[in-house]
């Protein structure tokens, strides 16, 4: 069996963690197994950039963020058929038996339509994706993301050094989290963090409402935006100003970004378990079940994974709205 290996869209700790788990269990399962690593993710896969990658190759990787193959986006790949048909075709003239994804919503997307590629030419490659992603929106119904949690841990990291500043100055913090769509990482992060407010995608905000809230706290108020928020946070500091001045409200507000951060810096230990185990899984149906193409979910270590066809896992919505009410209800109760 030929196995190669993609990287795709942003990086998020606990690539690496999969990379490692489907090449040791490959070669373990099966020592004749050949396992392929394509270079800077659908990129590679358009230009044939990939390499064999042994046992060694992945050593002490687990913990490391980012992904030592690599990930460029393909901004045209999405409407170029030609694209989209040479990756399939560079697939099967490289005889690869299963091409194994790691990565968030654009490579599901190209995943299942190359997958529809392959099909259509009689091709024999088969496709299998886990959700690589710190924004947890990939089809999350059924899991979370890797690399969700390890961007959780940094953000609480940051939320803390920030409130010491905040609450010895009694400061008025504007804080811009990552997630595209998702608000996911603003609100479970603004949840463990203890912030006051977390601003979601689409909410209508009485500004009126949170300078009264600010108000009131005796030290540090620490408000996190989710980075799709239709207004930015000198925006939003904009406006709280006004309303201080207007009502004599002594609050003095700073802004900072936490974006970049968030995605680096060393896998949490629950992203390398989820991946590993994921990736194990994956290895095993593959090499013994012949399984088809398919979507597998990351929810926990030991619990098997639900696998959706592709086609079905590219049409779920998971964008900001999809955040349990009850989880909204949870962030309201602990302020």
């Amino acid at each position: 069996m030929k196995i190669a290996i993609l990287t795709g869209g942003g990086d998020s700790p606990g690539m690496n963690s999969f990379l490692r788990a489907v090449v040791r269990t490959a070669i373990f399962l099966k020592p004749e197994t050949s396992v392929w690593g394509i270079y800077d993710g659908w990129k590679g896969a358009i230009e044939n950039n990939l390499k064999k990658i042994s046992r060694l190759d992945v050593a002490g990787i687990s913990l490391t963020g980012g992904t030592i193959l690599g990930t460029q986006r393909v901004p045209n790949l999405e409407k170029s058929k030609d694209l989209q048909e040479s990756i399939a075709l560079n697939l099967h003239d490289n005889h690869i038996d299963y091409l194994f994804v790691c990565g968030g919503n654009g490579s599901l997307a190209a995943a299942n339509t190359v997958n529809n590629i392959i099909k259509e030419k009689g091709y024999k490659t088969k496709i299998l994706i886990a959700p690589g992603s710190i924004d947890n929106d990939v089809c999350n119904n059924y899991g979370s993301s890797i690399g969700f949690y390890s961007a959780l841990d940094k953000s609480l990291e940051m939320l803390d050094w920030i409130r010491d500043t905040a609450s010895a100055h009694r400061r008025v913090y504007l804080i811009k989290s990552m997630g595209a769509a998702s608000a996911y990482l603003a609100v479970y992060s603004g949840i463990a963090a203890g912030a006051e407010h977390m601003i979601q995608p689409g909410e209508d905000i009485d500004f009126e409402k949170m300078a009264t809230m600010i108000e009131g706290r005796d030290r540090d108020t620490r408000i996190i935006v989710a980075e799709a928020y239709e207004k930015s946070i000198l925006e939003i500091r904009s406006i709280l100003e006004g309303i201080f001045k207007r009502r004599d409200i002594e609050r003095e507000i700073r802004t900072v970004d936490m974006s970049y951060f968030q995605r680096g810096g060393k896998t949490a230990v629950t992203d390398i378990l989820r991946a590993s185990w994921v990736a194990y899984k994956m290895v095993k149906d593959a090499m013994f079940h012949n399984v088809d193409s398919g979507f597998y979910t990351a929810f926990y270590t030991g619990q098997p994974p639900t696998v959706l066809p592709l086609s079905e896992a590219v049409k779920a919505d998971t964008s900001h709205s999809s955040i349990p009410e009850e989880i909204i209800e949870l962030a309201l109760a602990l302020r």
